[in-house]
């Protein structure tokens, strides 16, 4: 279903400029600068299983991610990997190492390289979307998009936009909220580490956090703070607050497992881990699923991060070879629903994402195609 785009393409590397310029960047990099090295998955020959589905070999998918620098990105990118694997497919991925500017000038140059027949896109924040999401249109190569989104963008007029995969983050900031009270016995202080500031999905969790709070009259919070989604910038965040509140800190809510992971390690130093300040947070990482499994960390949900992306790819290889669209909402959202990890069913996960199961796994089982 590859379409003659090659005209389409140089008008798109004209727009480069434009639209760098019209997005907010976290590192000004002059317009010639060049992408960073691109890591590729290839497979010339589909993987022999028994009564396998055969497919056909000629699909190339791009994926234009965050980065690498986070365990839930590094697995939601092996599920691409291995699907292609699987399959016989050629996978691309795209690092932006967190820099909006980068990430759009790679895409724009991955689309002429590669001239791929779909594209997976997890923004390095919201407000780069509509730039890639203009450039995958401009290319008419259809394209599915993972989480982070403006609240106000409209994805239905642009006709190559498949899916919006995503969960709902509120629901998640409440659930999360609600384990950490109960682990509290109803009572006392916490306070929170936030995503990147302004992004919609930390917005969105919190707003969850606070909506929990309200049923939770004897549960205070202390203070929140961003931690930019990394353990790197989180430590020194609730180091700070810990210094400034000591043990009236009984509990720390995190916007995901990577953040939480930087606070584990200052109480930890502070002699303060075993459970004796309540920890949540959100993405299942391996480490995390096995402080839960000891005892040491509350609850994480979320998880799956190689299935969300295998999910996309069977929506993109559905479309691409079957004209067939995956059902949405009115927005074009599909809402995936995470499982709840507690410590009773830790080592029953890790096994199923982590584990000898994990190795075994069907890619294609989302897919309307490869399943008959």
């Amino acid at each position: 279903m590859k379409k003659n785009r090659f005209m389409a393409m140089l008008l798109a590397v004209a727009m480069t400029v434009s639209l760098m310029a019209g997005c907010s960047g976290k590192t000004d990099e002059p317009a010639g600068f060049e992408p960073a090295e691109k890591t590729e998955s290839v497979s010339d020959e589909p993987e022999e299983k028994d009564e396998e589905p055969a497919a056909d070999g000629d699909f190339t998918v791009i994926s234009s991610t965050k980065g690498m620098d986070n365990e839930y990105y590094a697995e939601l990118n092996r599920g691409g990997e291995e699907f292609a694997e699987q399959m016989g497919f050629k996978y691309v991925t795209l690092s932006s190492e967190d820099n909006e500017q980068k990430q759009i000038a790679d895409l724009e140059t991955g689309l002429v390289t590669y001239d791929p027949d779909f594209v997976i896109i997890m923004p390095t924040s919201s407000s780069v979307v509509p730039a890639l999401a203009d450039l995958c249109e401009d290319a008419k190569v259809p394209f599915v998009t993972l989480w982070d989104y403006p609240e106000d963008f409209d994805f239905t007029p642009y006709e190559y936009h498949l899916a919006h995969i995503l969960t709902d983050m509120r629901l998640e900031g409440y659930t999360m909220a609600k384990y950490l009270f109960d682990a509290m016995g109803g009572k006392g202080s916490i306070v929170a580490i936030d995503g990147l500031l302004g992004s919609t999905t930390a917005v969105q969790r919190h707003e969850g956090l606070e909506e929990a709070l309200k049923e939770y009259p004897d549960i205070k919070l202390l203070e929140s703070q961003p931690g930019n989604w990394n353990r790197f910038d989180a430590a020194p965040v609730f180091e700070d607050m810990f210094i400034k509140y000591g043990d009236e800190i009984e509990g720390v809510w995190c916007g995901n497992d990577d953040m939480a992971l930087g606070v584990y390690e200052i109480l930890d130093g502070a002699g303060k881990s075993g459970g004796k300040v309540k920890l949540v947070g959100l993405d299942c990482l391996s480490n995390v699923l096995e402080l839960i499994r000891d005892g040491e960390y509350v609850m994480s949900m979320s998880g799956d991060a190689p299935g969300m992306q295998a999910l996309a790819m069977c929506i993109g290889y559905d479309y691409v070879k079957g004209d067939i669209r995956p059902e949405t909402d009115e927005r074009r959202f599909i809402m995936y629903e995470p499982p709840i990890i507690t410590q009773e069913n830790a080592e029953e996960y890790l096994e199923l994402w982590y584990g000898d199961a994990a190795k075994e796994r069907d890619w294609t089982v989302d897919s309307e195609l490869l399943s008959k």
